[in-house]
């Protein structure tokens, strides 16, 4: 499997993965045209998506959908409260979104997907595991703490896309209005590059070989704080980043690139 960002920051945010047959869209956050764009910068069509399926109804993971699935005729799967909202977004859009609950599974054409709930001030909020059997990806973003049931369904993933959304420092001092600062720092809110370390300390040492950071703020984080951070727990964790381990940040406004699934070799 093949996994890319196409937009990561609280702007905008939407995801792509695919095993060369089976291609699906993690969240619609950005623009239809900008995702469109994206998708065949990556040498994917938008008419050939297989699925989209979505963690959340903040607008900037939902924003593109109407225009999107005005033009791709993609089955698109949500949290039940979230796919009412979506439904309800456009017309036209009531029938093409499928709830899909915590815990339930769907195999959309060779690769299984598995959600999980995640705690975010969302009508409803998950993230989500693919596996083609061979490799596991984790996908977790917009959680203002690690749950146990987080935990456990990101332990085993060969790569993991995680949330490094703020340094404490940065936003406490920061012009955030307080009521702001208090959202993000609450355990509905958003993971900062401390928890987020602790966070890939712990899937490093159940097997996972690439840890990408997502959806860091571009007003109260930056890439080198964030790989600072995240790389200091996971060295006292035993990692090397860029030796046993790869660590990346996702970039705010443009595409990742592909970057290969593989199964770690240590």
């Amino acid at each position: 499997m093949f996994f890319s960002t196409l937009a990561s920051s609280s702007r905008g945010n939407c995801a792509v993965l695919t095993d060369g047959e089976t291609h699906i869209l993690i969240d619609a956050g950005a623009s239809a045209r900008y995702i469109t764009g994206g998708l065949r910068a990556l040498g994917l069509s938008p008419e050939a998506l297989s699925a989209v399926v979505v963690t959340h109804d903040h607008t900037d993971h939902v924003s593109a959908l109407p225009r999107l699935l005005g033009t791709v005729p993609v089955p698109v799967y949500a949290p039940p409260a979230t796919a009412m909202t979506i439904a309800d977004m456009a017309e036209g859009l009531c029938g093409r979104v499928e709830p899909m609950s915590p815990g339930d599974e769907l195999t959309v054409g060779g690769i299984t997907v598995s959600s999980f709930r995640t705690p975010h001030d969302a009508s409803d909020s998950v993230g989500y595991v693919f596996t083609d059997g061979r490799v596991k990806l984790s996908y977790a973003t917009d959680t203002g703490h690690v749950t146990e049931e987080m935990l456990s369904a990101c332990l085993g993933a060969d790569m993991a896309v995680i949330e490094a959304n703020h340094d404490k420092t940065m936003l406490q001092s920061g012009r955030y209005p307080p009521f702001l600062k208090a959202r993000i720092l609450s355990p509905r809110g958003h993971l900062s590059n401390d928890d987020s370390g602790s966070f890939a300390a712990r899937l490093w040492r159940e097997g996972a070989g690439k840890l990408v950071l997502a959806h860091l703020s571009e007003e109260n984080n930056t890439p080198a704080a964030a790989l600072r951070r995240v790389g200091e727990s996971l060295m006292r964790s035993g990692a090397v980043p860029g030796r046993n381990v790869e660590l990346v940040c996702a970039p705010a406004r443009r595409a990742s690139g592909m970057m290969e699934v593989t199964a770690c070799s240590r």
